[in-house]
């Protein structure tokens, strides 16, 4: 995972079974991030729908980005971890099929983001054809909470 989760959160992470109590085990971690004395950033974009058009891809790409970002020396919340629990509770079909459950960005990501820890997003390329990363995208602005887009050079 990384330097900011404890062996209980890895533990609880394991063990909800709502967005919600996803949502608690991320406020945890972001409580302590904020404490580091380093702005906390999240990278925003497509997962489950648009981007490279297939969940796989998206994730790597995703992991990629938040593994180039911590190089340069950023304080990344990363939400790649919390992916299996959000799955196992959600009704996500790989393949695109199903409705996107909006729970996700209303609960888990709402708290999230209305936490008051991210001081700043970084948006991906192709965010614009991801439902859940426009929904970000409008809730970050309302929130006030600068927007950048991610830099293209990190990802080559």
């Amino acid at each position: 995972m990384n330097d900011h989760w404890t062996n209980e959160e890895i533990e609880a992470l394991r063990l909800v079974s709502t967005y919600e109590e996803t949502a608690n085990v991320a406020v945890r971690i972001l409580d302590r991030m904020a404490t580091n004395g380093h702005q906390v950033v999240q990278i925003c974009g497509p997962m489950s729908t648009g981007g490279l058009g297939n969940f796989k891809k998206n994730m790597a790409r995703f992991k990629q980005a938040i593994d180039s970002a911590f190089e340069h020396g950023l304080s990344i919340f990363n939400q790649l971890p919390f992916q299996d629990a959000i799955i196992r509770i959600s009704s996500f079909d790989e393949n695109g099929g199903g409705q996107y459950d909006m729970a996700i960005l209303e609960v888990f990501y709402r708290k999230v983001f209305e936490s008051g820890h991210v001081k700043k997003t970084l948006f991906l390329p192709d965010w614009q054809s991801s439902k859940g990363a426009k929904w970000e995208r409008e809730l970050v602005t309302r929130l006030g909470i600068p927007i950048e887009e991610y830099p293209i050079e990190w990802l080559e």
